[in-house]
């Protein structure tokens, strides 16, 4: 190649890169960062058959994990799928749904945040494999029994394998574009079943997955869905959300000095056991929407119940990758991960969430709750200053800890009623200086009036 050609290829990757920029449709499925993957070790291991909470473990969606030799068994059960969703609906054929996914395939591309090295028909086939797979399990939330059992018996999808399934689904990495399901769910499903919303049968299908508990489902959000994950995020915000300003910090408690950045903004809060030394009652929040809704007023912390089990590491770490990877998203997610790795700093503090019915742990211990908490937020790079939704929280509660009075309390509980024997002597102590004033008292007593 001489210099002249050398520059024309160089201008030609400038317009492509301009084109990219310009297109309609941002892209939103990514690879997870690297430096969110370095906190967990077994993400770098070629050894393992699958990488833990970033990685498919049954089903691969998409063309980042497509051909992985793990996951090949169940590229059967998506042909499966795709006849299945065909013999309820014949009046559709496969070559209308090709031709539907072929119309859909340059846009959807470049929702992907790195070339997808695949020709049309394979990417096309991949379209609509992934695409079905994912209709039928939204497919399946729907009220007909008879068509379930016919599919399990036709070895399509087993009910222990429902789980797995849901929490690939949710996997940053493992998306197709909403739009792909959409079409397909449209085509294949609605028409016949009278179904209105592939985002209401999404939301019903994902739900087992939400890390709180929910006693109603939530509405569909409003705008666009870009893939599950971000239906996921969206339907788990509060909604009813105020941004609270920044606020000074005053009155820093001595006893405890926060951490801020190099720019003063306030980066944590004590711990649950600190916090309950200093006065700070702990109070299970009911009747809520998100599990992030956390508020703190007078003394009183509420703190919406969090279910701990193997899936909801993985949940938690592919929200807080989207929200570090997607520029229109806030920073909920990744605030209170950074809110529970302050608050459950250990198993003592995980101990007495559990006990006030904040943490519904499933995993094997306290330990093991405090470890996940405190990994959440490793390597996780954030802007201090984007908008917090918890920045008053963490100031109010900050302001409470440095009171004179919760002070004093927090190092009464912490020297004198730290342990039973500390309480014990203390009852001792104070039983003897009873006992002393009252033989002190009726010895005087006795003297100056003696008895008749």
């Amino acid at each position: 190649m001489d210099e002249e050609d050398w520059v024309d290829s160089l201008k030609r990757r400038m317009e492509e890169a301009h084109c990219n920029r310009q297109r309609q449709d941002p892209c939103s499925i990514f690879r997870v960062p690297a430096n969110l993957r370095r906190c967990n070790l077994k993400s770098y291991d070629p050894t393992l058959t699958h990488y833990g909470p970033y990685d498919p473990s049954f089903v691969s969606i998409g063309p980042y994990h497509r051909g992985k030799p793990c996951l090949q068994q169940v590229e059967d059960l998506k042909w499966r799928t795709l006849r299945s969703l065909l013999l309820r609906n014949q009046a559709v054929s496969l070559e209308r749904c090709l031709e539907e996914m072929k119309d859909l395939e340059a846009r959807a591309r470049g929702c992907y945040s790195e070339v997808v090295n695949l020709y049309s028909k394979d990417f096309v086939e991949m379209m609509l494999l992934d695409g079905c797979f994912v209709v039928f399990v939204l497919a399946c939330e729907m009220d007909y029994a008879n068509q379930a059992e016919e599919d399990e018996e036709e070895g399509v999808l087993k009910v222990w394998m429902w789980p797995d399934v849901k929490k690939d689904l949710l996997l940053l990495e493992n998306q197709i574009p909403f739009f792909v399901v959409k079409a397909l769910f449209q085509l294949l499903v609605s028409p016949f079943e009278g179904i209105a919303s592939a985002e209401e049968l999404a939301i019903k299908a994902l739900i087992r997955c939400y890390p709180g508990r929910r006693d109603s489902l939530p509405a569909v959000p409003s705008g666009r869905i870009h893939h599950l994950l971000h239906l996921f995020y969206k339907s788990i915000l509060p909604v009813t959300e105020t941004e609270r300003s920044h606020a000074n910090n005053h009155d820093l408690l001595p006893l405890y000095q926060p951490k801020t950045s190099t720019k003063g903004v306030l980066e944590s809060i004590p711990s649950a056991a600190d916090l309950k030394e200093a006065g700070v009652k702990f109070k299970v929040k009911k009747n809520v929407t998100s599990f992030l809704d956390v508020t703190f007023r007078g003394r009183v912390m509420e703190i919406p119940p969090l279910a701990l089990y193997d899936k909801t590491e993985s949940v938690l770490r592919n929200l807080i990758a989207f929200e570090r990877c997607y520029m229109n998203t806030g920073d909920h997610v990744t605030r209170y991960a950074l809110f529970m790795d302050c608050l459950a700093h250990g198993p003592r503090d995980v101990s007495i969430l559990r006990k006030e019915g904040i943490i519904v742990n499933w995993l094997s211990g306290d330990e093991e709750a405090a470890r996940m908490f405190n990994q959440l937020f490793v390597e996780v790079a954030y802007d201090p200053w984007k908008n917090n939704y918890l920045s008053g929280l963490f100031v109010e509660v900050s302001r409470f800890c440095g009171l004179r009075q919760n002070r004093w309390r927090a190092k009464l509980v912490r020297d004198y009623f730290g342990n039973p024997w500390a309480i014990i002597s203390l009852g001792a102590a104070v039983t003897f200086l009873i006992l002393t004033f009252l033989q002190t008292f009726f010895a005087v007593y006795s003297y100056f009036c003696p008895p008749s």
